[in-house]
């Protein structure tokens, strides 16, 4: 195998890893205030544009509500099949491979498409 193809594998296992558990903390810490603050106030589900919730979670965040971190971790989670497309782009580019960046770029302009049209709706 050459070495920009595991450099390839080790990016993309560096940025699912890195997502994950960034995803798991967020998640773990919102279980952790909640059940420190008695457990009572059942998180809603956000809802809207995801400006908004990206914001709410944010806000959320500095607050230390529980239901912020959980809100955070499954964003994170959403954007880490993104992240790890971009980075495919990015080392396709690195290794020269117009087709796999073609693709790639392509399949990121889909789900950028139905990300607006889900916005649009919301």
């Amino acid at each position: 195998m050459s070495n920009l193809a595991q450099q390839r594998q080790f990016l993309a296992r560096l940025v699912l890893r890195s997502f994950i558990s960034l995803c798991l903390l967020l998640i773990v810490i919102g279980l952790v205030i909640f059940f420190a603050t008695g457990g009572t106030h059942v998180p809603g589900n956000p809802g809207g544009k995801f400006s908004v919730i990206v914001a709410r979670a944010l806000q959320g965040g500095v607050g230390l509500h529980a239901s912020a971190f959980l809100i955070a971790g499954i964003v994170v989670l959403l954007l880490t099949p993104i992240a790890r497309l971009l980075a495919g782009v990015a080392m396709s580019a690195r290794m020269r491979d117009s087709l796999y960046v073609v693709i790639g770029l392509v399949v990121l302009a889909l789900v950028v498409a139905g990300l607006l049209i889900g916005q649009a709706t919301a």
